[in-house]
């Protein structure tokens, strides 16, 4: 009889400021998302017809996880580990779901999806007075894998939610295949919990879990001492059944395919027993995507996975192993990213959000850009064909509607022009090729000019003999550099080598453990953009009052004309300038933290990986602005192209615990393919400074399985 090596479950990650995106390995539901009057009618009658407490069960951690860090207290007690997961708690029933359009539904459109995966039908969706969608219908199929793509604020984020259950649309129908398990992987910032990453990593793969429970009771009642040969017999045919279904289940291979993903996201074998709360935020983004991955959701041949920029925080590598994962992976896949390359590697099919419609394409991304011109010229032309045929629907109908002869046939005429009507809507919104309307694919024309970097002296900052770390015993990294101006400076290094560490130091918002740091002019001012800083935005205020505070604190005087060209540059123009922060997408509050950024007079700027947040068009209006730009640049990014654009002089080479400059002569592929992914610095200088040894013993999967499995 196999023995197994106890592995606790998790509780729900809990909220704090540190950033990673939570999944939803979401509940299922027999209700659709209908619209108007009908939906509410059927949920009406769906509520009288389900008795309470039948719904189908759903964990506490399904639900959307925003609870502060100071109730993670409560939250561990509801779901103790190790131990197996509670399925007790069911969600409130909502009603009339689907027919006003509200945030926190928490319920899947399970529905009739005619054989499909996901079937949209007419769905009109909006945000505030915004019409993002009308009319629009698309038909996922089985292992589909689907890029949602449009730019930024056009609803794909929105869209994803109302497939999540997160909200319901206004109009039209929503509806997912009754028996996908869905899980969903959205933007939004918690800290990580108290668990292991290799538990946190094995939290959601339920049925080995569930079978790996029943191994261990069936092997403690074989175990006990009973005179009866009957009780006896019964106990070993338990056990058999029990070790069929670890078998079956998978459990065998369980911990060879952990470790294919935690190593595919980066996590160094020695990371894996690593608290999860000690993390840094990329870090724990990646243990989250590692649990989705590995739950029926992302691995099953009946999943659906909703993911909402997964790439964020992982490097070339990692960015590379998930497109593959994705690519080979049965379930059903629908992707929201800017990042072309994930697009081109793993989908199949592409979706876009333009004028207010959905537009499905075969194809990869590429190919999706290369047939789109041609596309929109041949609903231009089927549009003012189509105008045509209209304008003498509506001539005929006019001279003969009073006619006793030829009523019938102007009678007829109405009905094909109601039918003709019906078909030019969707033909405009396929020739929309507009960046007010909505440009196709993240194709929006943006434009972005700094402010002018003030005067100073040549050398602007210098560190000499650091030490960068928590303590002296536990050094991160060590090193000197200096930076003058126009020097344009890229760190290369593993992903949690220490780059942002090194950021943070020379930003001094965290103190070096020996050595100096000098400002060499006291005119110096230093910008930071961090990678997380559209995440800390106020709410409640506007995005025009948010720009003009960060602004005038450099000139109280600063005209609000100068707030809205910074804005409108990157096109968050006219109302929706005025629109509270909270209710706008990811993309477009990092765009609202551009345009403050750009608007404070800085001679040094520092740059925490700017490209995590912002798409393909912002990126290209930064670095565009950029170029001209007189000042100390000093970037931390893993984005080869965004490395590129800026044209460095110098690169930071962050390794083994070392950081040194040098000369830049171009930049390769190798400097972005590192050899291993070391994890992360600062939580393992972390784990160490409090007495936590670090378990390096594990060389192999081999090594792993004959530990936790000996058969």
């Amino acid at each position: 009889a196999p023995i197994v090596a106890p592995l606790p479950l998790t509780p729900t990650m809990s909220a704090a400021s540190c950033s990673l995106r939570v999944l939803h390995s979401c509940p299922r539901d027999v209700r659709a998302a209908g619209a108007g009057k009908k939906a509410r009618k059927k949920s009406a009658s769906l509520q009288t017809r389900v008795p309470p407490g039948s719904a189908p069960p759903v964990h506490a951690d399904d639900v959307d996880v925003s609870s502060p860090v100071s109730e993670a207290s409560s939250t561990q007690k509801d779901h103790p580990a190790p131990g197996p997961r509670a399925t007790q708690n069911t969600p409130p029933v909502a009603a009339n779901y689907g027919g006003l359009g509200y945030d926190g539904d928490n319920a899947i459109p399970y529905g009739d999806t005619s054989g499909a995966s996901v079937k949209i039908t007419d769905a009109m969706l909006s945000v505030g007075d915004v019409d993002l969608l009308s009319n629009a219908s698309v038909l996922i199929m089985r292992g589909q894998k689907v890029a949602l793509v449009g730019g930024n604020g056009c609803g794909k984020s929105t869209l994803l939610k109302c497939l999540a259950g997160k909200r319901s649309v206004q109009d039209g129908t929503v509806a997912i295949s009754k028996e996908l398990n869905v899980g969903y992987f959205e933007q939004t910032a918690v800290s990580g919990s108290q668990l292991t990453v290799y538990q946190e990593a094995r939290a959601r793969m339920d049925r080995i879990n569930a079978a790996e429970k029943a191994l261990r009771a069936a092997e403690a009642k074989c175990g006990e001492e009973s005179g009866d040969d009957q009780e006896a017999c019964r106990a070993a045919d338990t056990l058999m059944d029990a070790l069929s279904e670890f078998d079956m289940a998978g459990g065998y291979e369980a911990e060879k395919k952990i470790a294919g993903v935690l190593d595919g996201l980066g996590f160094a074998r020695s990371q894996w027993e690593n608290k999860c709360d000690d993390l840094s935020g990329g870090w724990q983004m990646r243990v989250a995507l590692a649990r989705l991955l590995l739950s029926p959701a992302g691995s099953g041949d009946d999943g659906l996975l909703l993911l909402d920029e997964p790439t964020n925080h992982l490097d070339e590598a990692a960015k590379t192993w998930l497109a593959k994962w994705i690519k080979d992976s049965p379930c059903t896949t629908v992707i929201v990213s800017h990042e072309k390359e994930l697009m081109d590697g793993a989908c199949s099919h592409v979706a876009e959000v333009r004028g207010r419609g959905l537009h499905w394409y075969t194809g990869n991304f590429t190919q999706f850009l290369e047939a789109r011109d041609e596309r929109i010229t041949v609903a231009k032309a089927l549009y003012e064909k189509q105008q045509a045929e209209e304008e003498d629907l509506k001539d005929f109908i006019r001279r003969f509607s009073a006619n006793a002869s030829k009523s019938t046939q102007a009678q007829s005429r109405a009905k094909l022009l109601v039918k003709l009507q019906k078909e030019m809507l969707k033909t405009v919104s396929a020739a929309t090729a507009t960046v007010s309307d909505g440009a196709a694919g993240d194709a929006s024309n943006m434009t972005l000019r700094l402010a002018k970097p003030p005067p100073s002296n040549q050398d602007q900052l210098k560190l000499t003999g650091a030490t960068l770390g928590y303590s002296a015993d536990t050094p991160i990294l060590s090193g000197s550099l200096t930076l003058s101006r126009e020097m344009r400076v890229v760190v290369l290094g593993p992903n949690g080598a220490g780059k942002s560490t090194l950021l943070k130091s020379i930003a001094g918002t965290m103190a070096l453990v020996k050595g100096e740091r000098e400002i060499c002019d006291e005119r110096v001012k230093l910008g930071v953009f961090s990678q997380d800083l559209a995440q800390f935005l106020p709410k409640d205020s506007s995005c025009l009052e948010y720009v003009m505070d960060i602004a005038r604190q450099d000139d109280p005087l600063m005209r609000e004309e100068k707030g809205r060209a910074a804005l409108g540059a990157l096109g968050i123009t006219g109302t929706m300038a005025l629109r509270k922060i909270g209710s706008l997408s990811g993309g477009e509050k990092a765009r609202v933290a551009l345009a403050g950024f750009v608007l404070q007079p800085r001679n040094c700027l520092l740059l925490d990986e700017p490209s995590n947040h912002l798409d393909v068009g912002a990126v290209k209006a930064l670095t565009d602005g950029l170029q001209g730009w007189d000042g100390c640049l000093f970037a931390v990014s893993h984005n080869k192209s965004f490395c590129e654009s800026l044209n460095p002089t110098h690169v930071v080479r962050v390794k083994d615990g070392k950081f040194a400059m040098e000369n830049c002569y171009g930049l390769t592929d190798a400097d972005f393919d590192h050899e291993e992914s070391t994890g992360d610095a600062s939580s393992r200088a972390e784990s160490l400074r409090q007495n936590d040894p670090v378990d390096e013993t594990v060389e192999s999967v081999d090594e792993l399985e004959k530990e936790l499995v000996a058969v």
